[in-house]
């Protein structure tokens, strides 16, 4: 067994761990989109803005844009907040409606990486830019009081009756932000050919050579837009959409898109657009170095909100416990800080605290099984997609199942052409993907869930059994069974299948399972070869690095021989995931980065081939592909529901994430710092609304 990691591509911390705090990405997804923390500032807008009510998903024209001093915070998750967080969570006073006297005082925070500020996203590396981590920007609707589709930049939005194009009104007046040092140059105003623009040149289906982190979930959803007015613009829907759009802070369908300028490549030059982004959010960037420091700068005049804060400065900190040292001295104000090391610092402290900025929300990482790619069209364009093709399918791997096996799963045809390997190993009357799923089913039965809540997390976070479902998710029912399911999504019983909480860490059924399977221990071992975990310092920060190393001992005592890969993920597992190669499991989350995870809600588009060419998680069925366009399509939130809660069980039974644990989102932040309630973001784990602290 081999259990040392290698660390290959120059493993890059800091970029790691900054996808818990950024989108995008992953798509799924921080630092990299799969981490889909959405990126920019996520800002609440003006009160007595309209609500856009949906099913309908139509919202009346606003009055003309107020500006909000301090915004009330959006209503928190229905579940409590973390018992370790209760008591930090009563000293931080929700913001006040009286309008400040006007931005003042700097805050400082010590962060993993500092990255380069990407001013063109979509022709730059697939990750955030510095900015981002703080937020110079706006969503066109943000989540409140349950709707995600609240307006923020729009003032309305509506969908055709025939769900073919959504209509977007803009308000009027929102100006394009000038980065600092760059006052006396206007952008203008985000109007209806701002926005027209940002669509189409992001938009993975309209710009195949869009390398912007949420191109292929907009993608996924949208077509061309195009300009009706001044204010106004439609775009095209793939397929119906009537109760949400990948358009909101809040990570709608896979995309929390923060809203950027076009039009600064052609008026300064691509060169300089590429360092310099330019947003309409309440703060702008000033001096920006890679691997250095990060300032921006409030904007007083700005059309929506005034922020408290005067200037808030990141500074690169690659150690954690030179993070912790700083925080205990003063030299920082917040760091986001690795949760093993959480208790220690901020128990007995007067001055440290954990805040949760968007109370209620956790963070999860599950164990991906990628190369499970079921479908055979494009769920989109139904153009042949020859799955088999892939690598995951040139020799029989353990835990890939090859549907081809069986000809009855070939779509019009028994051709056996499309087998790539003879499976030769099954037991008897046992498909390969039964065998496959029976394999990855003792992979996550062998996974000691509290153990590592336990010892590595303080016992502050839960275990969780799929990344679609767990403890704090609406809809959780431990007792559930899944049913039986055949691949193509047809349920053959409602008993007999996967109960929703597995069995904690139970080598014995995990072993029987593997027997069943026809790999029997034999003289202390079982013919499973080539299992390598894939991991990283991603959404739930370093500690996931040592929870791999706690995954791979469990899987060894079952007599697998097993070894560890960490890669630098978005230049290589990342893009290999986009080309659909990636075969090994990945410690991380996919797209669904917390439990704030609507249950009317479809899987995310980009576990499907919804988003190919873009990014996608590494497993496809036709069944979920199914389900998205019939979620998307439904109006009835009940009908939806119980669509999620199949897709839901269709994914736990055939075991296409085995989920590992959950952590509540927050930061640690000493005195200076009163409050910072926040709206819920569904791919952030610090609010990206840097205008609602509150100072003391």
């Amino acid at each position: 067994m081999s259990m040392n990691i290698l660390r290959k591509s120059g493993l890059l911390v800091g970029l790691l761990v900054a996808s818990m705090l950024m989108v995008m990405g992953i798509a799924c997804g921080g630092s990299d989109a799969p981490e889909r923390s959405s990126p920019a500032a996520k800002s609440a807008p003006a009160p007595k803005a309209p609500v856009a009510p949906a099913p309908a998903a139509k919202a009346a024209a606003p009055a003309a844009p107020a500006k909000a001093a301090a915004p009330k915070a959006a209503a928190p998750a229905k579940k409590a907040a973390s018992p370790a967080t209760k008591a930090a969570a009563k000293k931080a006073a929700p913001a006040k409606a009286a309008a400040p006297s006007g931005p003042s005082g700097k805050l400082i925070r010590a962060h993993h990486e500092v990255n380069p500020v990407f001013g063109t996203p979509w022709s730059g590396p697939y990750k955030w830019s510095a900015a981002d981590l703080i937020g110079i920007g706006e969503h066109l609707f943000y989540f409140d009081k349950g709707n995600a589709m609240t307006p923020q930049m729009a003032k309305s939005w509506s969908v055709d009756p025939a769900g073919t194009k959504v209509t977007i009104e803009l308000n009027k007046g929102m100006k394009w932000q000038s980065p600092k040092g760059f006052e006396d140059t206007d952008f203008g105003e985000a109007d209806a050919d701002s926005l027209v623009k940002w669509f189409n040149t992001v938009n993975g289906t309209v710009n195949p050579d869009s390398s912007y982190p949420d191109s292929g979930d907009l993608g996924a959803i949208f077509t061309k837009a195009v300009k009706t007015g001044d204010y106004t613009f439609t775009v095209g829907l793939v397929s119906p959409v009537f109760f949400c759009l990948p358009l909101s802070e809040f990570g709608c369908l896979g995309a929390a898109p923060v809203i950027g300028s076009t039009e600064h490549v052609d008026q300064m030059g691509a060169d300089w657009a590429s360092k310099h982004a330019v947003m309409t959010g309440p703060y702008i960037h000033g001096d920006c170095n890679a691997g250095d420091r990060c300032s921006v700068y409030a904007v007083e005049d700005h059309w929506r909100a005034t922020p408290n804060v005067a200037e808030i400065e990141v500074i690169q900190v690659p150690e954690a416990q030179t993070q912790v040292a700083m925080l205990k001295s003063g030299e920082v104000d917040m760091a986001v800080v690795d949760y093993k090391l959480l208790a220690d610092v901020v128990k007995g402290s007067d001055k440290l605290r954990f805040l949760e900025t968007m109370p209620g929300g956790y963070v999860g990482q599950s164990i991906i099984f990628p190369g499970n790619l079921w479908e055979e069209t494009h769920a989109r364009s139904g153009e042949a997609l020859n799955a088999w093709d892939s690598p995951a399918y040139d020799k029989d791997v353990a835990w890939i199942g090859d549907p081809w096996q069986v000809d009855s799963y070939h779509e019009g045809s028994t051709d056996s052409s499309v087998v790539r390997y003879t499976d030769t190993d099954n037991p008897a009357g046992m498909s390969d993907m039964e065998q496959a799923r029976l394999v990855r089913l003792a992979l996550s039965t062998a996974l000691d869930r509290a153990a590592i809540n336990d010892v590595l997390l303080n016992g502050i976070g839960t275990p969780i059994y799929s990344e679609y479902m767990g403890p704090e998710y609406p809809g959780w029912d431990p007792t559930r069974d899944t049913g039986v399911w055949d691949a193509t999504g047809n349920k053959t019983s409602e008993t007999g299948g996967v109960i929703h909480k597995l069995p904690d860490g139970d080598v014995v059924a995990a072993g029987a399972l593997l027997d069943q399977a026809g790999y029997p221990l034999v003289d202390g071992k079982r013919a499973i070869d080539g299992l390598v975990l894939q991991a990283y310092a991603a959404e739930a920060g370093p500690v996931g690095l040592e929870v791999a190393d706690t995954v791979m001992s469990d899987w060894a005592r079952l007599g697998i021989e097993i070894s560890g890969l960490v890669e630098d993920y978005g230049g290589v597992i990342s893009p290999r995931m986009k080309r659909r190669e990636q075969y090994l499991p990945v410690l991380k989350n996919c797209d669904v980065h917390s439990n704030v995870w609507p249950q009317d809600w479809p899987i995310p588009p980009v576990d499907t081939s919804r988003t190919r060419p873009s990014w996608g998680c590494g497993f496809e069925s036709k069944f979920g592909a199914k389900m998205v366009s019939d979620v998307l399509m439904e109006k009835d939130a009940a009908e939806r529901k119980r669509m999620h809660i199949d897709s839901v069980d269709y994914s736990m039974y055939w075991l296409q994430y085995a989920g590992v644990y959950q952590v509540p989102k927050g930061i640690v932040v000493n005195d200076k710092i009163k409050s910072w309630n926040a709206p819920q973001q569904h791919y952030a784990n610090v609010s990206n609304n840097p205008e609602l602290i509150i100072l003391k």
